[in-house]
């Protein structure tokens, strides 16, 4: 008796075992992505094949359970879908307006059957409490974001840059978060996952570096940084400020024996100048008084700058010249380098931030403030526009 005991607690305990593997938890996120005055994408992904949804209520002070909050669910032509990566577009949000938000799951046991899935219990997936965010808004007073760049999978430099970082409205991630994507749960773990609490409240926006062009499974990583053009390069604004992201693929011609004839950087580039052509034009960046370019390779044209630089500073940069730019913002370099108008073709200046530096970007009507910041949290400079700030 004892024996059978012994073996029916063992069985029992295998049996938990096995149900607690199988929980339709979180595995890296959720971050947010692709923010808009009225909408936001919350991105996740799961250990498991999981159907699941966001439910969001407004931060004002009511207990969630208060209503039924409205559900939102990963969608593909109009049918629901379940899978180990999510991807929820919310919409119907009010500009400027603070939010929260539960994900809930239930894991598919047996899809097999088109006329019935055989489903888990729904549970609230767990990663820190209630998620909160802030949807974008045009007309607000400031913008307030946030910079790094060349992080190259550097976990204790990254958490350093962005400690006690909070109030903002945006957290750009300007190029080389990782040294390339060959595995691309490996690169989501850092890009998204080194800092779950800051990506899971604020829409961060990942700016393509060269580097993460490379490596068998970069061009999935567009499917996790979702924008309004389907490419990385894209338009969006903040208060006063309008940011073009933009994306200056590789740094050496497509013919380099680096990439092992897996280039065609230049045909994308030309694509993407024909946009950057029409985006200027746009009311949403014409009429913004303060415009910033994001693009991690610096559009500036030296003797010793690589190809994909000099291309960009021949190409884009005569378009940004004209629609009045204020500032460009890049990396890249592992090093501080400020241009001055006039140096290098370019009308506006140009910061390549530090790879150890965290730049702090503030605006108003009236123009510009840039501080940066070391590991250690010590200000290493400062910079403000030509206008009365």
């Amino acid at each position: 008796m004892k024996r059978i005991s012994t073996l029916l607690a063992a069985l029992l305990l295998g049996l938990s075992n096995v149900f607690a593997a199988v929980r339709p938890d979180i595995k890296c996120g959720p971050w947010i992505q692709n923010p808009g005055d009225t909408e936001v994408t919350l991105l996740w992904t799961s250990q498991e094949n999981v159907f699941a949804w966001v439910e969001v209520a407004p931060d004002d002070g009511t207990v969630f359970e208060a209503c039924a909050r409205p559900r939102y669910y990963h969608t593909v032509s109009g049918r629901r879908v379940s899978g180990t990566s999510h991807s929820v577009r919310i919409t119907g949000l009010a500009p400027g307006r603070t939010y929260r938000y539960r994900i809930y799951g239930r894991l598919v046991k047996d899809d097999s059957d088109p006329y019935g899935v055989d489903f888990g219990p729904a549970r609230r997936l767990k990663f820190k409490g209630d998620g909160v965010f802030k949807t974008l808004d045009r007309n607000a007073g400031e913008c307030r974001f946030v910079m790094l760049n060349d992080v190259h999978s550097n976990a204790d430099r990254y958490r350093s840059l962005t400690q006690g970082v909070d109030s903002l409205d945006l957290l750009i991630m300007n190029g080389d978060m990782v040294s390339y994507i060959t595995d691309i749960e490996t690169a989501l773990s850092s890009v998204f996952g080194t800092v779950p609490e800051l990506v899971a409240d604020v829409p961060s926006v990942w700016v393509r570096g060269n580097h993460e062009t490379r490596g068998r499974d970069a061009a999935a990583m567009k499917q996790y940084a979702p924008t309004p053009t389907g490419e990385p390069y894209h338009l969006l604004r903040q208060g006063p400020v309008a940011i073009l992201v933009l994306d200056a693929g590789e740094d050496k011609p497509d013919g380099n024996a680096e990439y092992s004839g897996m280039a065609d950087f230049d045909s994308y580039r030309q694509e993407e100048l024909e946009w950057l052509k029409m985006a200027v034009a746009d009311p949403l960046f014409s009429e913004a008084p303060v415009k910033v370019a994001v693009m991690h390779i610096p559009a500036i044209g030296r003797s010793d700058s690589w190809y994909g630089q000099k291309w960009v500073s021949e190409n884009f940069l005569p378009v940004l010249n004209l629609a009045g730019v204020d500032i460009m913002l890049s990396g890249h370099h592992h090093r501080h380098i400020y241009v001055k108008p006039g140096e290098c073709g370019n009308a506006f200046p140009i910061l390549a931030n530090d790879d150890t530096d965290r730049l702090e970007f503030e605006a108003d009507v009236n123009g510009y403030v840039i501080r940066t910041y070391n590991t250690e949290g010590v200000q290493t400079s400062f910079y403000a526009s030509e206008k009365s700030y």
